[in-house]
């Protein structure tokens, strides 16, 4: 099978975009992006997923105030987060972070020499997750062949556990954008296994 370089190049735009949504509320750049219907229209991936997911994002605007509040709740929370962001409480008994999946996940990084840019994060960060995965795809489409990696990182890390956090985020969501993230999620994960080959 040839490598998909086309799409490889798709999902690493995308990713470049979700990633920083799971990590912290948007830039002002990235919220005024997200409420453009001209970038909008430019979405790079096109499965009806994603496409319904854009679509949801067309005619209204989130206040920096309600995206730092549903970043905020979903993702760190005030005694917990409403959307878990870390794998490792999916799989540990306790529910704790920094347990052996996060070092999993640091030995994928460090085999392509990707750096989490805070290293405060915890390595098993969902959005962290997408960058990475958004840094093979990116390595793909320039022709080197990483599909069994990006393979295997998909299976046993980044789809482990994405669903519940989605799940988290579809039920608790308040604004547009977060609201339309576990569409677009779904959507970039979905092509990153077409890129994989599966």
């Amino acid at each position: 099978m040839t490598l998909n370089t086309a799409l490889a190049n798709r999902v690493a735009v995308a990713g470049m975009v979700l990633s920083p949504l799971f990590l912290a509320p948007p830039t002002k750049h990235l919220r005024s992006s997200l409420q453009d219907p001209g970038m909008l229209a430019a979405w790079p991936l096109e499965d009806e997923v994603s496409a319904q997911a854009v679509a949801s994002l067309h005619g209204g605007t989130d206040s920096p105030a309600e995206l730092d509040r549903d970043h905020l709740y979903l993702f760190t929370g005030v005694s917990a987060p409403l959307a878990q962001p870390y794998e490792s409480p999916y799989h540990s008994p306790d529910g704790l972070i920094h347990d052996g999946r996060a070092a999993q996940v640091r030995e994928h990084y460090q085999a392509l020499g990707f750096a989490a840019p805070d290293v405060r994060t915890p390595d098993d960060h969902i959005g962290l997750e997408i960058a990475f995965v958004t840094e093979v795809c990116t390595l793909i489409s320039d022709g080197t062949d990483h599909r069994d990696r990006l393979r295997v990182f998909l299976d046993d890390h980044l789809t482990s556990f994405s669903d519940a956090v989605l799940t988290g985020v579809r039920e608790h969501a308040r604004t547009r954008i977060y609201q339309a993230l576990p569409g677009l999620t779904d959507g970039f994960i979905a092509s990153a296994r077409q890129v994989a080959g599966r």
